[in-house]
């Protein structure tokens, strides 16, 4: 079982390596640019209202992994294909007016925030860049998911590979005017990111003609969406996506408190921290993509005692990983903050976040990968259940308290985050082993 987990987790590790590698490329680049509290905030930002219009997009596609993994166990290869096809034809139609909005209205994120009128300017250029190819994300994450629920994760990771390396190239040549190409700034890092989601797209749609992935839909087909379909992927889709988005609505009212406890300083901290921290997440998706694909086939085999052993070995491999890069957190929290900017108030108050977080590490790793092996068997609704009631009641009742009657400030919104992650970390194992997960039928 172990070999079985690590064949699918170690290439989606590489591939939010891969991802992670980007994102901290991006970090380090704009905290050696101009003024980078104002350029790490904006694009903090930026990326929260991505991640804001992420919830729907990902809620029906983890409907869909779990149907197709589901199919796929069974060995109704057909069927799997169709749904993935269905899957495709209805995120795409939700996924253009999205664009459309953002890039109209993105504006109004940055506002509602309070940040400062510089900060506000640069997270809308971004905001800008990115939303122009948003169509082409949600073929990435289509795509990636379903090859993946088909127990196929090297191919999303040689996508990643390619898109992620256009990405770094191409914010260093736009952010800072390389080559002969205009210095964007901000502006630059978003359309770098955007572009790099054609790319993967283009190249998805090259392996597809050369018949090189194990289920593929059928782009031009006109046949209508089936009701049944869209009922399943929306009745499994929606838990998640209001998980999904309990994570974006709690990240939004995080940073309007960071902010207003330590203002644009608080924030680019806290956005430096993150991104270091990144590193120890890489095996916490890696593993639970792992969880979530073999949950859903071993219980299309009929067999719910091996999902539930795969489940367990993903997550014992997770807490391990995690915890490694977590002892490095708390041990030299300096020097990773310092590889993403030279501002030494900035370095300060994000080695504090590492120091603290460190200790989390194998505590999130358990809870990744538990939620991912009950999302892939179709059971969504307690793991949204147990996020939300973390994130939002636990993790910022317990920040505002630290910060404000107890004078903490910062470091009282950072314990909020470190106290609240063992309180679901422990409830997520608790609902894993009472089993109900195993009795779900999609």
């Amino acid at each position: 079982m172990r070999k079985v987990v690590l064949s699918l987790a170690l290439p989606a590790v590489v591939s939010n390596l891969l991802y992670t590698f980007q994102n901290i490329v991006d970090t380090i680049m704009l905290g050696h640019y101009k003024e980078p509290q104002i350029s790490l905030s904006a694009v903090g930002i930026g990326g929260m209202l991505y991640f804001l219009m992420f919830p729907l997009i990902m809620g029906i596609t983890t409907g869909g992994v779990a149907l197709i993994a589901r199919r796929w166990g069974e060995r109704k290869y057909e069927e799997a294909r169709r749904i993935f096809e269905e899957l495709y034809t209805l995120l795409i139609l939700i996924a253009v007016p999205i664009a459309f909005f953002a890039i109209f209205f993105g504006w109004t994120l940055p506002v509602a925030l309070g940040a400062e009128k510089s900060v506000v300017e640069q997270a809308y250029r971004y905001i800008m860049g990115v939303f122009l190819f948003y169509p082409f994300a949600v073929f990435l994450a289509v795509y990636h998911s379903s090859i993946r629920a088909a127990g196929n994760t090297r191919i999303p990771m040689l996508v990643d590979l390619l898109a992620n390396s256009w990405n770094v190239v191409w914010n260093y040549i736009l952010i800072f005017g390389h080559f002969g190409f205009p210095e964007l700034g901000v502006m630059g890092a978003g359309i770098a990111t955007g572009s790099s989601y054609l790319v993967g797209s283009i190249f998805y749609l090259f392996l597809q003609k050369k018949h090189k992935l194990p289920v593929a839909p059928s782009l031009l087909s006109r046949t209508r969406l089936r009701k049944d379909t869209v009922i399943r992927l929306f009745k499994i889709g929606i838990p998640a996506g209001v998980e999904r988005g309990m994570w974006s609505l709690t990240s939004f009212i995080y940073t309007a408190l960071i902010i207003a406890v330590a203002g644009s300083l608080g924030y680019a901290s806290f956005q430096v921290g993150l991104k270091a921290e990144s590193l120890a997440y890489m095996p916490g998706f890696g593993f639970s993509i792992a969880a979530t694909t073999l949950v859903g086939q071993y219980l299309g085999e009929g067999n719910p005692d091996k999902a539930r052993r795969a489940a367990i070995e993903a997550a014992k491999m997770c807490a391990i990983f995690m915890g490694i890069t977590g002892g490095m957190m708390v041990l030299i929290p300096n020097y990773l903050a310092a590889i993403f900017t030279d501002d030494v108030n900035i370095i300060h108050l994000a080695s504090l976040y590492l120091f603290l977080m460190g200790f989390t590490e194998p505590a999130l790793g358990v809870l990744f990968t538990l939620a991912g092996g009950m999302r892939g068997a179709g059971y969504t609704t307690m793991p949204m259940v147990i996020n939300l009631t973390g994130l939002m009641g636990i993790r910022l009742g317990l920040a505002v308290l630290f910060a404000y009657p107890l004078g903490l400030g910062l470091l009282g919104v950072w314990l909020g985050m470190f106290v609240e992650t063992f309180v679901r970390g422990l409830w997520m194992f608790l609902e894993f082993h009472r089993g109900k997960w195993a009795q779900v039928k999609v």
